[in-house]
């Protein structure tokens, strides 16, 4: 039987892909379904999918027509030697829409037009990091091909400037003790505008549009948590917060629960923009909550004009939430780490240093403790 790892990924096979958000959203979130029969690939709730994207077609053939060349060319994989058709190459094993820095110092160097070589030069300044960044957040590598005609590479020279298309990662939304050997995930299309022109994200593309339905495409392999899973004790309270996609792990946390017949309290913070278009599984978190199964606060932010997240309902029930933790619930966190982990964090702290009145000191020891006591999860991306 084969080990499917990094190395070695496993063809999964998508058999189900709705979207999530409702008409009218302006997200564009889904839910696929992979099949895994035949991989002998295990999974906990809590881990991770890790997905080789392909890129879109249409991106690949435009990056081609901008190297002047027909796909059929032969390349060497730089750290492998292996060769590949370029079209290939291009489409598994290089990242055509990140522009590395070392590769826009190349086009610099080659650019024989005094303007545009000025403009790269200048964005590759020390001083000028955010010009880079916007850059190279507006194109990719075919545009900046188009752009910079002036500049020949032969082939091999460029791809060995690219860098490499890595996995993608994604939590599990799934158990296995209620769905089989299924992998079930949340993943929210990302997609934005520049010059004119509709950019995807590579992997959130691919699963949401470019695999195909019912055929064995998608290479995945198993990615472990790192403690962010259930605790050993059944008895446990949890208290699960993930606006967004972060709501994933908790729906595989849940089935879990319902399968094993945990006794353990469960309560679920979840947030989105609106309610009557993101409100993701809404049937499963409300058939859950009526059955006595599940506390549940959701925190819908662009439904009154003034914008309400998940931590504002914390803080509306500080008491309760505080009360929990001193009878021993774990706090899981799950989503974006660059304003809702820190918001969050920053409200469990103010509830504890409110609730228990001490002053910010001992609010942070508090907070010490239960990350020593592994009853503080984060996953946070």
């Amino acid at each position: 039987m084969a080990t499917y790892n990094k190395q070695n990924p496993f063809l999964a096979t998508i058999v189900e892909r709705y979207p999530l958000s409702k008409s009218g959203s302006n997200k564009h979130t889904h839910h696929l379904s992979l099949d895994i029969r035949g991989s002998n690939l295990t999974y906990q709730v809590g881990d991770s999918i890790a997905v080789f994207p392909t890129h879109d077609p249409e991106l690949v053939q435009r990056t081609l027509s901008a190297m002047h060349a027909d796909g059929h060319e032969k390349v060497a994989e730089k750290h492998t030697g292996q060769l590949w058709p370029l079209r290939e190459f291009l489409s598994t094993k290089a990242n055509v829409t990140e522009l590395s820095r070392k590769l826009i110092s190349e086009f610099a160097n080659r650019q024989t037009n005094t303007q545009k070589k000025e403009h790269l030069l200048y964005i590759l300044q020390e001083g000028n990091k955010d010009a880079l960044k916007e850059f190279q957040a507006g194109h990719e590598l075919w545009d900046v091909l188009a752009n910079n005609d002036e500049v020949r590479f032969i082939h091999q020279e460029l791809c060995d400037l690219l860098m490499p298309l890595l996995p993608r990662f994604y939590s599990i939304a799934s158990s296995m003790l209620s769905v089989g050997e299924r992998v079930d995930l949340t993943v929210a299309h990302f997609q934005y505008l520049s010059h004119d022109v509709m950019r995807h994200g590579v992997c959130t593309h691919y699963l949401c549009h470019v695999a195909p339905l019912h055929s064995p495409q998608v290479p995945i392999y198993v990615h472990p948590h790192r403690g962010f899973t259930l605790p050993p004790d059944p008895n446990a309270s949890l208290i699960m917060i993930g606006p967004g996609t972060g709501v994933a792990p908790y729906r595989g946390f849940m089935q879990e629960r319902l399968s094993t017949q945990a006794p353990g309290r469960n309560w679920l913070f979840f947030g989105e923009w609106t309610r009557a278009h993101d409100y993701f599984y809404e049937d499963y978190w409300t058939s859950l909550e009526q059955s006595g199964k599940l506390r549940l606060d959701l925190a819908f932010s662009r439904d009154q004009e003034h914008k309400i997240y998940v931590q504002h309902r914390m803080l509306e029930h500080a008491q309760d939430f505080f009360r929990w933790l001193e009878e021993g619930a774990y706090v899981f966190v799950c989503g974006d780490a660059h304003r809702m982990a820190k918001d969050v964090d920053a409200t469990l702290h103010h509830i504890i240093q409110q609730q228990a009145k001490t002053d910010e000191q001992g609010a942070k020891d508090y907070v010490k403790r239960l990350k020593v006591e592994k009853r503080y999860l984060r996953d946070v991306y």
